[in-house]
């Protein structure tokens, strides 16, 4: 969770990757938690994709140095997990 003092990301477009990027890593994490493992192996593939789409925007998006770190810093959780599957 942001925390309120943190600034927000300024391009609506990376903002809105971002918040569903994050929404997809808690849900597969939900998938492989239940057992489900046809659903979750989807929602992975998925889950790269949307990774794959923010860093993209990241790339192309007018960011500073620093704002780009912050997303790279907010999409943590979702590297984290990307590596635990061994996706990435």
């Amino acid at each position: 969770m942001r925390s309120p003092l943190e600034p927000e990301i300024a391009d609506l477009n990376v903002r809105g990757e971002v918040q569903s990027c994050l929404a997809l890593a808690r849900s597969t994490q939900a998938l492989v938690a239940a057992g489900d493992r046809l659903k979750a192996a989807r929602a992975a593939v998925e889950l790269v994709k949307a990774y794959d789409r923010v860093l993209e925007s990241i790339r192309l998006a007018p960011l500073s140095l620093p704002e780009q770190q912050r997303v790279r810093d907010s999409l943590a959780p979702v590297a984290e997990l990307l590596r635990r599957y061994r996706l990435r």
